[in-house]
């Protein structure tokens, strides 16, 4: 007799509000792939959305969560001290670029960005927020109140999070509207991912962030960049804001911070962090052990196995050769990105959808973005090799061959 599906189990149990790129019922991942409960591997240049930067089950990630779940699971760091979340937080300060050198930790990207909106409008004492079209945040309602990538991700959930102003993202490298609401509000920050995610990977000009730090500078409005996708050498360096040399006040982290495990942070200059006063935000498991000794594995997978550098020379193997599908393949419509986050945009979306059902039968993970799901992004871990960018291409070029 046949047993149930996992689909079939979960349909029963779980919320349907959480949505489905596919169907696999996966059992274990090792380095670059998924292998399935029937023992088949897929290629996963999905990632789990960006986090698994160093590949599935890394040994040295593994190894180092076993050995902190033997010693010490949880305390609360708001009851105890103890060495895993001060370890990550003098790792991060050394880390992170121009003084961003004390880090508030939580468990996800949309808890990062809830905090850091939180301290800059307690720290400026200012309602305002300025965000950008396009911009994708997260789902929590403050969040969401700064996300516009979707129309759906909003339906049903006003009235969201007052003063919240949304400016055109880098179109034309003009900054005039958001020279214009800051002058006729209170804004306490502009909040900007430095390359758009789930709007569809939109690489701005360096002038438009450059323009935007400025900007910031002259009526002392914070500047927040959301590197929660960008993070930890996706970029081809260890934060976006590195690769345009264009530096944010505040910034939040998450998901491939500790390989999947829960951990984000809010990261900002002393000088900032110093008067969030004791109480003024809380977590129960803020810098949880176990996951803060895994961003330490992690971090020091990334920088001894020079993986930014990998991102820049696999980034642009990978794009060379999806410029040259480009040619051939008029389906495509813009191949853009950065290090190993591209983005593959198409028509509609029943043709990136058509391509993505494709690859997955080939062996091929890959998941989509855009205002209307029509970008392909090619996010693999920052381990892949030249053979299996091969592999993954020919699975997409047949993909594309069946189109036609």
């Amino acid at each position: 007799m046949k047993s149930e599906s996992l689909e079939s189990r979960a349909s029963k149990v779980l919320s349907p509000a959480l949505s489905h790129y596919t169907s696999l019922e996966i059992e274990k991942g090792r380095g670059a792939y998924l292998i399935s409960k029937s023992g088949k591997k897929y290629l996963d240049f999905a990632c789990g959305i960006a986090v698994t930067n160093i590949g599935h089950c890394h040994p040295k990630v593994v190894a180092a969560a076993v050995k902190q779940a033997g010693n010490l699971i949880h305390a609360c760091a708001g009851i105890v001290y103890y060495e895993a979340n001060i370890l990550l937080a003098e790792k991060l300060s050394k880390l992170c670029p121009s003084g961003l050198n004390m880090s508030f930790f939580c468990q996800s990207g949309a808890e990062a960005i809830e905090g850091a909106i939180k301290l800059a409008k307690y720290v400026k004492n200012k309602p305002g927020i300025i965000a950008f079209e396009g911009a994708f945040h997260g789902r929590t309602l403050g969040a969401l109140s700064i996300t516009t990538s979707k129309k759906k991700y909003r339906d049903r959930y006003e009235p969201l999070l007052p003063n919240v102003f949304i400016a055109p993202y880098s179109k034309d490298n003009s900054l005039s509207e958001v020279e214009k609401i800051i002058k006729a509000n209170q804004i306490a920050a502009v909040i900007v991912e430095p390359i758009q995610g789930e709007g569809g990977y939109i690489v701005p000009s360096k002038e438009f962030l450059s323009g935007l730090r400025n900007l910031c500078n002259k009526y002392e409005v914070f500047l927040i960049f959301d590197e929660v996708q960008t993070g930890f050498g996706r970029t081809g360096k260890m934060f976006a804001s590195e690769v345009f040399g264009i530096f944010p006040d505040i910034m939040a982290v998450a998901k491939s911070i500790a390989s999947g495990f829960p951990l984000g942070a809010v990261i900002a200059k002393e000088a900032i962090m110093k008067q969030w006063l004791p109480g003024a935000h809380g977590s129960t498991m803020s810098g949880n052990p176990v996951s803060c000794a895994a961003a330490l594995a992690t971090i020091d997978v990334i920088e001894k196995e020079k993986l930014p550098e990998n991102a820049i020379k696999m980034g642009s193997y990978l794009r060379g050769k999806l410029d040259k599908l480009k040619k051939n393949y008029p389906s495509i419509v813009d191949i853009r990105g950065m290090g190993l986050m591209i983005g593959v945009e198409f028509k509609d979306n029943a043709a990136a959808k058509q391509i993505m059902e494709s690859c997955l039968k080939g062996g091929l993970i890959l998941i989509s973005c855009g205002p209307r799901d029509q970008v392909i992004r090619f996010i693999p871990p920052l381990i892949i090799t030249k053979e299996q960018i091969d592999t993954a291409v020919n699975i997409f070029e047949d993909a594309l061959k069946s189109m036609i």
